[in-house]
């Protein structure tokens, strides 16, 4: 009798951490850590992602139709978060995910998906998190040749996302349905807004660092 002995298949985990952020607001200092993911090899840490962030527990005033919003924005990252041609960052803080940007980067443009944030702790916004993930987004940018950033801004989620983006540099080119506004940006306005969120987030750059398995190194019991 012959006994095939198979070795199981390694899954070579891709995520960099390509970044230390910290802002200081009101005397408080939060610190956020940001990584860039592959959508094949990150996807075991991607698809466990929804499952293991508890949004009722931890903003517990929310109403349900808000937080059925917030989980299919989330889902939805997710699922653009494992489309090959897609690049995603991770925001994490105190070693637990708070954030999620994912987004397509073009020759002439770029366009963003979806920006995701949640709190690690009960009813506490994790500080500048989203604004984080918007700064790396900005510096990726301006460091291609693409001169614009466009993206569909919700109105039916459990956030005014509109405004969120207009204090962005973002502007509003029109309804494109009954829930979702066009808007972008240029180059121009990306720069001034990097010379604002300079003035709030510091950010390091990491190089060269190693390959990271995410379901090691972040806690996903949130």
């Amino acid at each position: 009798m012959q006994i095939n002995n198979h070795t199981p298949q390694k899954i070579n985990f891709q995520a960099i951490h390509i970044a230390n952020c910290k802002n200081i607001i009101k005397n408080t200092e939060t610190n956020i850590k940001l990584y860039s993911l592959d959508a094949k090899n990150d996807r075991p840490f991607l698809i466990r992602l929804p499952g293991a962030i508890n949004m009722k527990n931890l903003m517990p005033d929310m109403t349900d139709y808000a937080y059925g919003r917030w989980h299919d924005m989330l889902q939805f990252a997710v699922m653009g978060a494992l489309e090959q041609d897609k690049k995603t960052l991770i925001a994490a803080t105190d070693n637990k995910p708070c954030g999620i940007a994912v987004f397509l980067p073009g020759k002439n443009k770029f366009h963003l998906d979806c920006i995701c944030t949640w709190p690690v702790e009960f009813g506490k916004k994790v500080t500048l998190a989203g604004s984080t993930l918007f700064k790396q987004l900005f510096e990726i940018f301006i460091q291609s040749k693409a001169d614009k950033i466009k993206l569909e801004a919700i109105t039916n989620g459990p956030f005014d996302n509109v405004s969120k983006y207009k204090k962005l540099g973002f502007i509003d080119l029109g309804w494109m349905n009954d829930h979702e506004i066009l808007m972008e940006t240029n180059v121009p306005r990306v720069k001034s807004t990097l010379q604002r969120l300079n003035d709030l987030i510091f950010t390091e750059e990491i190089q060269n660092s190693p390959k990271e398995n995410l379901l090691e190194t972040l806690n996903l019991q949130i």
